[in-house]
């Protein structure tokens, strides 16, 4: 999470989607890109509208942009002189997984950003909305909220 902790942010009170794009090869998706577009933004309007903002269609005070994707990836290496498992001889393993990306911005009407979410995880898409849901949720939870002071000794 990347924000600029002097701005005060009760001045934002409307807020609008900008572009949003899903970034998974398209032979490689599992859930459509309607539904995956679905899952962000029921996310964002559920935390913003929490925070008192009003999404609109038009002018907004915050513009909300996204990518959002996954790809296919690859990880080997050696588990030492013990092997994988009991009495095995094998050292070396491989395997596949898919890695997400997701990377949620905020800007001002100036179109300078204001904050930012920044996501990488190995979860599977069959609890892909969960995913985004705890991503969102974790990313805004000091969103609008002063940063509290240090006392000083």
């Amino acid at each position: 999470m990347d924000y600029d902790k002097d701005l005060d942010f009760t001045q934002f009170k409307t807020f609008r989607f900008g572009e949003c794009e899903v970034i998974t090869l398209k032979d490689q998706q599992v859930v459509s890109e309607e539904q995956i577009h679905k899952w962000v933004q029921t996310a964002v309007i559920r935390e913003l509208e929490s925070k008192g903002l009003t999404r609109v269609d038009s002018s907004a005070d915050i513009i909300v942009s996204y990518a959002i994707g996954a790809m296919a990836r690859s990880d080997a290496g050696s588990v030492g002189p013990m092997g994988l498992t009991p009495g095995s001889m094998e050292r070396n393993y491989m395997r596949d997984f898919s890695q997400g990306s997701f990377i949620l911005d905020l800007n001002n009407r100036s179109n300078i950003k204001v904050w930012r979410i920044n996501a990488t995880t190995t979860a599977t898409v069959t609890d892909g909305e969960t995913m985004i849901d705890g991503i969102v949720a974790k990313g805004l939870r000091k969103f609008g909220k002063p940063e509290k002071k240090k006392k000083k000794k």
